[in-house]
């Protein structure tokens, strides 16, 4: 009776396990939530009637699969004019902070003028975050901030620029790397902006390939023998959406994960089965033993 047991108990436990493993191999849904890793262009820290006329952003990007790491070299380049009196203004630049080391690889000029900044935890009171994609943003974002004067009816040159580097982990199921473009609309009036990743190594596997009905902009895509180049393009215009990106995807994290999953559930659910097995044939052997010894003891 007991063996049988034994056996409907361990039957149940395979049937369980081939099940979970069936359930995990099939799975296509993400297990875990994605990461939203990039950055945006500077936007008044106070309201002010200045006008970023012109963006130029380049991302070199460089995913070395062996080291599992992704180099990122960012350089920005923005005009910004001033209609009226002479303006002392606050400027923030948005950047995520899963891109290490660059605080300490930062570098912002001003008219080819190197100028101090600070670094900003994000708030949630801070009114900053109705310039930026509420579902990117989150927690993730700090922010530069530096000073500019800018005196009246001229132009400045903002250039910010730093190197980082990212490592995916083993809860990555994606990697995006973003440029927040709808921090353009901090500022007054229309831009000329241009959105430049170039990607090497391991290449992206998925990037914004589909404006909005309510906005348009010029989408350039260039294959080369080792790298691949992303461009997107707004002319003199009024930007609706909030960002452009690159993507890389990591299904085989998704099965490592689960495959972790289920030599946890083995050990929490089989060892504890094989514990009880051998305790009931311990057990058996030892009913047996007083049994047999009995029987010898009345036959004698």
């Amino acid at each position: 009776m007991q063996r049988n047991r034994a056996r409907v108990s361990f039957y149940l436990f395979l049937i369980v396990l081939i099940s979970l493993t069936n359930s995990i191999l099939d799975s296509k849904a993400d297990v875990a939530s994605v990461k939203y890793s990039g950055t945006g262009s500077f936007f008044p820290a106070e309201n002010c009637p200045l006008i970023m006329t012109n963006a130029s952003v380049l991302f070199d990007i460089n995913y070395n699969e062996p080291s599992n790491i992704i180099d990122i070299s960012f350089e920005g380049n923005y005009t910004i004019y001033n209609p009226n009196v002479s303006q002392n203004i606050t400027v923030a630049a948005p950047f995520s902070s899963e891109f290490k080391n660059l605080e300490s690889t930062c570098i912002i000029k001003v008219e080819n003028d190197q100028k101090p900044f600070t670094f900003y935890q994000y708030h949630w009171s801070d009114p900053w975050a109705e310039y930026l994609d509420t579902v990117e943003f989150g927690s993730l974002y700090s922010f530069v901030l530096t000073n500019i004067t800018i005196v009246e009816n001229s132009s400045v040159q903002i250039e910010y620029s730093f190197n980082a580097y990212m490592i995916p982990s083993i809860d990555d199921d994606q990697i995006r790397i973003s440029y927040n473009v709808g921090t353009s609309r901090a500022w007054n009036g229309s831009i000329t902006e241009r959105v430049e990743l170039n990607t090497h190594g391991k290449l992206p596997n998925s990037f914004s390939s589909e404006p909005p009905y309510f906005d348009d902009y010029d989408f350039t895509l260039m294959n080369f023998s080792d790298s691949r180049s992303y461009t997107w393009e707004w002319i003199d215009e009024t930007i609706n959406i909030n960002t452009v990106y690159i993507s890389y995807s990591f299904p085989h994290h998704r099965f490592i994960r689960m495959l972790r999953f289920f030599i946890i559930l083995s050990l929490y659910i089989g060892v504890p089965l094989i514990i009880a097995v051998i305790f009931r044939r311990i057990k058996r052997k030892r009913t047996e033993k007083k049994i047999n010894d009995t029987f010898l003891k009345f036959k004698e």
